[in-house]
């Protein structure tokens, strides 16, 4: 496929934008990182929302976003309904994101949103835009929280407090302070 000269134009324009995004951690918010091996899927309750399921290749657990603690439950999850159950949530049925597709929440209850960007793929960015903040038109006042080649799920809990970003390998936290 070749690209027309509006096609390049705007391509060019997409990279300046985003190259003024400012990378880090976006203020008021602190970032957590686990290892995960074999990370598949991720799912935030929706009633005890400080709570992420967490499925890999090798167990299921349930981490606590309050206090950090990770708890190792019994694997019970659905890759066709895209769903997960553990213990420790009673009977909540928590809906997951990751391998087999689904998706978290990309806009939090106070106007936060995540947005993916690719400009040079496979290689992507996840841009934290706080408060109804558009990158196109204030870049500045976002914030570039993640890159890399293989995002398996990311998103917010349902109280907007919790960002999760997974990898094959790594579950980075995001929690507001």
């Amino acid at each position: 496929m070749v690209m027309d000269a509006n096609e390049i134009e705007h391509r060019k324009k997409m990279q300046g934008i985003i190259q003024r995004i400012p990378t880090g951690v976006p203020d008021g918010w602190e970032k957590i990182t686990y290892a995960v091996g074999g990370l598949t899927y991720l799912g935030f309750s929706n009633i005890h929302t400080e709570k992420l399921v967490v499925i890999s290749t090798q167990r299921q657990s349930i981490i606590d976003l309050k206090t950090g603690s990770k708890t190792y439950c019994t694997e019970n999850y659905d890759e066709d309904d895209l769903i997960a159950l553990a213990d420790e949530l009673g009977d909540e049925i928590v809906p997951i994101a990751g391998d087999g597709g689904g998706g978290l929440r990309r806009f939090s209850k106070d106007g936060n949103a995540l947005v993916p960007v690719a400009p040079f793929w496979p290689m992507v960015k996840i841009i934290f835009m706080p408060n109804y903040t558009l990158y196109t038109l204030n870049p500045e006042k976002c914030t570039i929280i993640f890159e890399d080649y293989e995002i398996k799920a990311f998103g917010f809990s349902k109280c907007g407090n919790y960002i999760a970003v997974g990898t094959s390998d790594t579950l980075n936290i995001f929690r507001k302070i």
